[in-house]
């Protein structure tokens, strides 16, 4: 036997042992059972990053699959596996201060709830805590803080902007109407605060908000009583020292101390979700779970000129349509974190689900942070609807208008003169406000809108116009107060969501294929070379606080383009 042949049948024989080994995993995955990813057990060193984000998209166009940023539903699956996964033994998780919005918090924590009720131990460390920090930190076995680090746990806050002076200082005149006594959203550009109604309105999503976060810092196995939390809030501690003492923390610790706690091995979150990801890829491609983040717009999806996320009714459609012609597919989990946008476009949108319950495969809605207004058009019509204690939802009402800026263009030193033809050739100039006749026309068009909504909204609740009609007309709700009202079905994130879809389409086992799909290296290269070529503006005085506010008076003005209706919350809600 030369040397070539035995070189070849060497090479026959590793990868034959490569193809077994292969097959036996794929099969281990296929049949349910978790493949052992380590030689021995470990403790996972959970880190959420800062760029974990709601939904995919914007991501480097030269990031492995598996390197992606992570989403935050991504997290909280990654905590259930490891509260099944053998080579898991417990947490310590290092809570850093973060963006992310109380459902998704919700969710983590959920997980976290779940991984100790399992009978596997979390133990958390933080430099300084803050609401969003301890909240998430709270349900595990042992908290410990930095010896001179801060405590911020001081409660909640709602703050809102209002533009009218502004709009008077410029002499711009905002011509609005709403229909719902507690749709506010045109409250911010005519009014300098809110009227009664929003005032309740917002005092009642408050209240219950707030009550989430006293339940949220209860922990009795580490003496944090109802009682207790109730006292720290009223007069929290700021000191360490002080938060040691009264049982907010279980001891002081520098980081390197924290990590000296268990004298085992850890496996990083990157490393961990890296291996979970490889693992789930392999479960088949049997439920679509769509993302739809940002301002819901009529056209294609991507980013706004300020980078908000934008939700085109195109692309929505597009997927769902992909979906619809895809056999594999058995069901259709849509992820909402919207606080709505273009009336138009929801209805589009809502359109697009209702033909995919007409072709039989069942729709199940897992509300994110918000999913309001335009992004609960969205959801109405599903089978079934989660969403968290602390999503922002309902808001089913409708505005619309236009601002004339006659008054600013003076200023310049501009003026116009307009020749018409028709009573209502001038409805939505720019430089003319609403005659009374041209605002009622325009009132009859958003009461038909309002009552659309409505209708749509009782059929598919299995409500009558009457029952929905009492809890609409604008009002904001938090998720525990829409399921008391039967705005929504169940209390739960993404994985409850993705059972539920699997029970309705009647299937056992399942994988997951998410959209929107990653973009290929091409679109994303066009994507990034168009984000960089369009044009800088400097403002004068500009403060980064302004970004969102500016941001959203964009959204709206493209949302309201030709008098279209606006299914949208109020201009800007900050919850510290």
């Amino acid at each position: 036997m030369n040397k070539n042949t035995k070189l070849v049948l060497w090479l026959i024989a590793i990868l034959s042992v490569v193809g077994v080994a292969l097959i036996i995993g794929i099969s281990l995955i296929m049949s349910g059972q978790t493949p052992n990813f380590m030689e021995k057990p470990k403790w996972l060193h959970l880190k959420i990053s800062p760029l974990t984000a709601e939904a995919p998209g914007n991501e480097s166009i030269f990031a492995a699959p598996d390197e992606l940023p992570p989403l935050s539903t991504e997290i909280a699956r990654m905590i259930h596996d490891a509260k099944d996964d053998e080579n898991i033994l417990g947490i310590h998780f290092q809570v850093s201060p973060n963006s992310l919005g109380w459902a998704q918090l919700q969710e983590i924590r959920d997980a976290l709830i779940a991984f100790q009720d399992a009978g596997k131990t979390c133990k958390a460390w933080s430099e300084s805590f803050d609401n969003r920090s301890y909240y998430l930190a709270a349900p595990c076995d042992e908290v410990y803080l930095n010896e001179t680090g801060v405590t911020l746990v001081n409660g909640l806050s709602i703050t809102q902007t209002y533009y009218a002076q502004m709009f008077e200082k410029l002499d711009v005149k905002p011509n609005f109407a709403h229909v719902g006594d507690f749709k506010s959203a045109v409250e911010p550009y005519e009014r300098t605060g809110p009227s009664e109604a929003a005032s309740e309105a917002t005092n009642t999503l408050l209240d219950s908000l707030y009550q989430q976060l006293l339940d949220g810092f209860v922990n009795e196995s580490r003496g944090m009583t109802a009682e207790k939390v109730e006292e720290m809030l009223k007069n929290p501690p700021i000191t360490p020292q002080d938060a040691l003492k009264r049982g907010m923390v279980t001891d002081l610790l520098y980081k390197d101390e924290f990590m000296d706690l268990d004298d085992i091995e850890r496996i990083s979150t990157s490393s961990y979700l890296r291996k979970r990801r490889n693992e789930w890829q392999y479960r088949g491609r049997d439920i679509a779970v769509l993302y739809a983040s940002g301002a819901i717009m009529n056209g294609d999806s991507g980013s706004s000129l300020f980078g908000g996320e934008i939700i085109g009714d195109s692309t929505v459609i597009k997927q769902l349509e992909e979906i619809e012609e895809n056999a594999s597919l058995k069901a259709v989990v849509l992820r909402v974190n919207s606080p709505g946008g273009s009336g138009s476009a929801s209805d589009n949108i809502w359109h697009a689900v209702n033909r995919i319950k007409e072709k039989g495969i069942p729709v199940v809605v897992s509300m994110g942070n918000y999913a309001a207004s335009g992004g609960y058009y969205i959801s109405m019509n599903a089978d079934y609807i989660y969403a968290e204690p602390g999503t922002i939802t309902g808001s089913i009402g409708v505005f619309g208008g236009k601002i004339n800026i006659r008054g600013l263009y003076q200023k310049l030193g501009m003026d116009m003169h307009t020749y018409k033809r028709g009573e209502f050739s001038m409805l939505f100039s720019e430089v003319e406000d609403f005659s009374d006749a041209e605002r009622a026309k325009y009132e009859e068009f958003l009461q038909s809108f309002y009552d659309t909504f409505v209708t749509k909204a009782s059929e598919g609740r299995g409500k009558t116009y009457e029952e929905i009609h009492a809890v609409a007309q604008g009002r904001v709700w938090t998720g525990i107060q829409a399921k008391e009202r039967g705005l929504v079905d169940e209390l739960g994130g993404l994985q409850a969501a993705i059972r539920k879809a699997a029970e309705l389409a009647k299937i056992e086992e399942y994988g997951i294929e998410v959209y929107p799909k990653r973009k290929s290296f091409f679109e994303q290269l066009v994507e990034d070379l168009d984000q960089q070529s369009r044009v800088q503006v400097e403002v004068p005085l500009y403060d980064e606080s302004l970004k969102p506010v500016i941001s959203h008076l964009h959204v709206l003005e493209k949302v309201m383009e030709a008098g279209k209706p606006a299914a949208m919350m109020e201009s800007v809600i900050t919850i510290q």
